[in-house]
């Protein structure tokens, strides 16, 4: 039976290598008839330097400039995010901060370029003095470093105004409503300790009219019933 099995494997074998070489041969045939390629070669580009295919651009417009109101008709407007109640305490905690460590270079970074310091003692004819030149002269005589370890304000005692609501009536008598810009606060401040033995310091209320800048409040205008000693 191994003899029987192994003539009938002959030929099959040779069908086999009869049909590779076929195929041989006509992979041969195909590369050699082949010709020249239909797409130009890297010799065949040209010499000058390739440009890119021209792009139509849109110029983006710059956004307009930010406010802070705005009416419908105004049409295409960027609006500022109102500051929140945290800013207002930064500029009024950073104030009497740097007014207990007789910081005046602190302090002149909280005030507008414009700042003034309004007296109420001198009436509303009196004059007002620029706000951090007061604040040198009352520091050059007064000594404020006494206030430290003293409560001199309380924040749930803080009354906080918006020009933004609509108000009738003005927080104090020296500050006009129609004179408040969209975005300016009013503080009023309580003061709990005004005096340090027999010398007195501030007044029994300041007032703090606050403007915006950027992403900050800074002092606009300072109302004390103060007199310099």
């Amino acid at each position: 039976m191994i003899l029987s099995s192994s003539r009938s494997e002959l030929p099959r074998r040779a069908r086999v290598s009869l049909a590779a070489c076929v195929l041989l041969s006509m992979g041969l045939l195909g590369c050699g008839g082949a010709g020249a390629p239909l797409f130009a070669t890297t010799s065949e580009l040209p010499e000058g330097s390739r440009r890119p295919d021209g792009v139509a651009v849109d110029p983006a417009s710059a956004p307009p400039r930010a406010r802070d109101v705005a009416n419908a008709e105004a049409g295409l407007v960027t609006l500022r995010t109102p500051l929140g109640t945290e800013a207002v305490l930064t500029t009024v905690s950073g104030f009497f901060r740097a007014i207990v460590n007789e910081d005046m270079e602190a302090l002149e970074g909280l005030f507008t370029r414009d700042a003034l310091s309004i007296s109420t003692t001198y009436g509303p004819s009196g004059s007002s003095p620029s706000a951090p030149l007061f604040w040198t002269q009352r520091m050059r005589r007064l000594d404020y470093t006494r206030l430290a370890g003293e409560v001199v304000f309380r924040e749930v005692e803080l009354e906080v105004y918006r020009a933004e609501d609509a108000l009738t009536s003005s927080p104090h008598p020296a500050i006009r409503v129609e004179a408040l810009s969209m975005g300016d606060v009013v503080v009023r401040v309580p003061i709990t300790t005004s005096r340090v033995g027999s010398d007195r310091l501030l007044g029994e209320e300041i007032v703090l009219w606050l403007r915006r800048e950027g992403e900050r409040y800074r002092i606009y205008r300072l109302v004390e019933d103060f007199q310099m000693p």
